[in-house]
């Protein structure tokens, strides 16, 4: 019988402290991908403070963290313009279910591309509450992550600087099969494998 020890590997780093839940800096970019294709962008992402009130609002296009919403919708509604609301990775989609006919585009920060929250909150809003208006990632958007969030229910993208948004574009068209249902309807390969035998 061995009576060899097993030893830790001391090696191996604990995992790092998670990142934010929320952007943590205003967010400008000046182009953005809709529908798969480039826009001119107007949104004005607004980080959230503890101290953020509608009179720190920067004016045109804006999209606003979820509490400020809930608290001034009135005075945000007269403002005219775009004014889409944050979901953060936190936060949950099925809390706000009453407040989606209002909101006319969803913004949800990805302040990780590790952090997948952000795909089942798309996910849901399309499947379990039927919202049929843009759905954007912004933050740490990644070229290879975009097929997998479009599958989910994006469809809008702000990139980080240092992406290049018009290779960007290919990343839509390079999943020729997929293995999973999801909110696009895509065919499974399996059934294409069976219409074939």
């Amino acid at each position: 019988m061995s009576t060899t020890k097993t030893v830790a590997n001391r090696a191996i780093k604990a995992r790092a402290k998670g990142t934010p839940d929320r952007i943590q800096k205003d967010i400008i970019n000046a182009n953005a991908i809709v529908d798969k294709k480039i826009v001119k962008n107007s949104i004005h992402h607004v980080a959230e403070t503890e101290e953020l009130s509608v009179a720190d609002l920067p004016q045109g296009d804006i999209s606003v963290p979820m509490n400020l919403w809930l608290d001034h919708k009135a005075e945000l509604k007269k403002r005219g313009g775009i004014v889409a609301v944050q979901i953060a990775a936190d936060e949950f989609p099925e809390d706000f279910s009453e407040e989606y006919a209002e909101i006319s585009s969803i913004v949800l920060p990805m302040v990780s591309h590790v952090d997948g929250r952000s795909y089942s909150h798309a996910y849901k809003l399309r499947t379990r509450f039927n919202y049929d208006k843009e759905i954007r990632a912004i933050g740490d958007v990644k070229y290879d992550q975009l097929g997998f969030l479009t599958r989910s229910g994006c469809n809008a993208f702000e990139l980080p600087e240092g992406e290049n948004i018009e290779t960007a574009l290919k990343a839509f068209t390079e999943m020729s099969d997929v293995y999973q249902p999801s909110t696009d309807g895509g065919a499974l390969i399996f059934s294409r494998r069976r219409a074939i035998h």
